[in-house]
């Protein structure tokens, strides 16, 4: 190989082994991770998680969610349909409005009872931590839709 293209390739590799260390040492150190890690149980309330069954595999919630659930699927069956039966799809929005309704009350009836649990700095520090997840999934969730607009 002529010494000219020894040169470039050299070039070339150096390049590439830049970009890696680059790469490495922007996601690393400068940009921020996207979400927190999740927290140890030392740090939970009390250090101990929450009931095993609190809204995970809650039966009453999960069979409140099953029907709301079958509702949408319902809805997106029959608009599936050719003959658009207007009448049978406001039916389907009302029973599904009134699933959704039923979920939401029981959830937050056992929210309203988790809270009764807890101490005034335990809920201000598990609920405002609620809510900066909810606004870091708002934000992200804009950024996505701002990316797609031309």
């Amino acid at each position: 190989m002529s010494k000219r293209w020894l040169v470039i390739l050299l070039f070339v590799s150096f390049s590439f082994n830049l970009a890696v260390l680059c790469s490495f040492f922007y996601f690393r150190l400068i940009m921020p991770p996207h979400c927190p890690p999740p927290p140890l149980p030392s740090q939970m309330r009390g250090g101990m998680p929450p009931e095993p069954g609190f809204m995970m595999n809650d039966p009453d919630i999960e069979k409140l969610r099953q029907r709301f659930d079958q509702t949408k699927m319902n809805l997106m069956q029959e608009l599936a349909k050719d003959p658009v039966n207007e009448a049978k799809i406001a039916s389907i929005i009302d029973s599904s409005l009134i699933a959704q309704n039923q979920l939401e009350r029981t959830l937050g009836g056992k929210i309203l009872a988790y809270r009764k649990t807890m101490n005034a700095a335990e809920a201000r520090e598990h609920f405002q931590s609620r809510i900066e997840n909810l606004k870091m999934r708002s934000h992200r969730i804009d950024r996505i839709r701002n990316r797609r607009k031309p």
